[in-house]
């Protein structure tokens, strides 16, 4: 094979090989871009919170269902898209699948909820208030019917997400659940993850909206 020839192939080679990068890179812009555009984002001002999830038929269908009982200001249900329409055409109704739930509270008037104050007059109490965390976890103890508190597997850990400390513990139920309990401006939050393993896509995709959360 003369020079010529082999500088031919070699720069058919290299084009072959930029073709096939440019469409590999182009494939992945283009998955990016249908991922992003399926991306959704609850913003809730009035609550003073938002997070996002994956929304479409792969992803998570949003349910809002009244919040009927006491106490409850607003509850978002986040259901397989594919599960949930199974569930619906269900003759019989069962158990619900697994999904991403989150809740919202109401908590005692914020009045007598801050941190310790010293006190502003003469002759003011000198009992230091209860700090967040110790009121949350009160408020924990005494809902466990909806917290699964008592029932935690371990002792809650704390974490900071959006600059508010949470606490987060996991406990048992029809479903495994990972939870996440934050106080703000007056109000209770909960997050729930369900799943049977942590290899699920629920599991996987509630770490993911938990990294979305954000309090305003």
């Amino acid at each position: 094979m003369n020079k010529k020839n082999s500088l031919i192939l070699a720069a058919v080679f290299i084009i072959v090989i930029a073709a096939v990068a440019y469409q590999i890179i182009q494939t992945r812009n283009s998955d990016q871009t249908a991922q992003e555009a399926l991306m959704q984002t609850v913003d809730n001002k009035a609550l003073g919170l938002s997070f996002s999830y994956m929304g479409g038929p792969d992803g998570f269908t949003l349910v809002e269902p009244p919040a009927e009982q006491k106490g409850i200001l607003k509850a978002y249900l986040l259901l397989p898209s594919k599960a949930y329409e199974a569930y619906k055409a269900q003759d019989v109704a069962g158990e619900a699948p697994a999904g991403m739930n989150v809740f919202v509270f109401t908590l005692e008037d914020e009045a007598t909820s801050t941190e310790a104050i010293a006190p502003q007059t003469e002759g003011a109490s000198t009992t230091p208030r209860a700090d967040r965390m110790t009121r949350l976890q009160e408020w924990a103890t005494t809902n466990t019917t909806i917290t699964s508190f008592t029932t935690a597997k371990g002792a809650p850990e704390t974490i900071e997400i959006d600059g508010l400390k949470m606490l987060r513990y996991k406990a048992d139920g029809l479903y495994q659940q990972d939870i996440y309990l934050a106080s703000y401006k007056n109000r209770a939050f909960m997050f729930v993850g369900q799943y049977n393993e942590e290899t699920d896509q629920t599991f996987t995709e509630f770490q993911k909206l938990m990294q979305t959360v954000s309090f305003n």
